[in-house]
């Protein structure tokens, strides 16, 4: 598909988004780890060989769908917009954008899910039943780095309705603004609607999904050769490595950001801690510490 190339007018509604829509990651943490649920197969090519994680595309992600909510929302809230030659034009633009499911595809966006909460029987449920874990990782240093990115956000996904709404509501208006003040092409617009609302999407979930108190990091690479594939129930996924080091440290090989590991509720806890603690030991990870879950088994 090539380089995804942004515009101006898309890296404005960027700076708009960093300055007055996600809030300072510092300011919204609780504490300094977040956390990423995952299997301990992927725990040990994590820690042994890869060191980053694998971030897939958003729209090969298994919760595809619920990133399209945002639609619903922006629906529900076009009324309350002032009538002008620019909603107009915007209306019949967003119906197009709508209608399709290729727009995470034209956009090539990125993401990754994390939480604050570390130990959720939710998501054990439903990212690692009977053999998950999660990874607490120092989340400042993690995403201060430098990423092969044109555009990286990191925010709390936001969940309450009344909130979306207002959040949906700002950014019509603040595109129509754009549109007025710059006098843009229909095709210029509608390009800035697909990054708008193909990011903001990431970021707004249906209240059902509140539970999983989620963090997300999206990102656009700057070229496909950062792009990588896997093969999944005969499918290729497209995804992204993204280092869980400090780059800045000054051993060749960066200080591992993984910080603490709690496994996941399970009929066999002793023997699971007792060989994930000597695996920490074999391969001189240290300073992590090694918890498991205090959730009811339930699965």
């Amino acid at each position: 598909m090539g380089q995804v190339i942004l515009d101006d007018f898309s890296q404005e509604m960027a700076e708009y988004f960093k300055e007055h829509i996600f809030e300072n990651l510092d300011k919204i943490m609780q504490g300094p780890l977040l956390y990423h649920y995952t299997s301990m197969k992927a725990l040990n090519n994590i820690l042994d060989r890869e060191k980053c994680f694998w971030i897939t595309r958003v729209d090969f992600m298994n919760d595809y769908k619920e990133i399209a909510y945002v639609t619903e929302v922006v629906r529900a809230i076009i009324g309350e917009i002032e009538d002008s030659k620019e909603k107009e034009t915007f209306i019949a633009l967003y119906k197009d954008f709508a209608s399709t499911e290729s727009y995470y595809k034209d956009l090539n966006i990125f993401a990754f899910s994390l939480t604050e909460n570390p130990d959720s029987l939710p998501l054990w449920y439903n990212y690692g039943a009977n053999e998950g874990c999660n990874i607490g990782i120092d989340a400042s240093k993690f995403f201060g780095q430098s990423f092969n990115s044109q555009i990286t956000f990191v925010g709390k996904v936001v969940y309450d309705e009344e909130k979306q709404r207002q959040i949906v509501k700002e950014v019509i208006t603040r595109l129509l603004k754009l549109v007025r003040n710059s006098n843009l092409s229909e095709e210029s617009f509608s390009r800035v609607l697909l990054f708008t609302f193909g990011t903001l999407g990431c970021f707004i979930k249906h209240p059902t999904f509140a539970c999983e108190e989620e963090f997300r990091f999206i990102f656009i690479p700057k070229s496909d050769e950062h792009i990588h594939f896997r093969v999944s129930r005969g499918a290729f996924i497209p995804f992204i490595k993204v280092p869980v080091v400090d780059q800045n440290d000054e051993s060749r090989e960066g200080k591992l950001l993984v910080r603490k590991i709690t496994i996941g509720p399970r009929t066999k806890l002793d023997i699971v801690k007792s060989g994930l603690e000597f695996y920490l030991s074999v391969k001189k990870l240290e300073g992590i510490e090694l918890c498991t879950s205090k959730a009811p088994l339930r699965f």
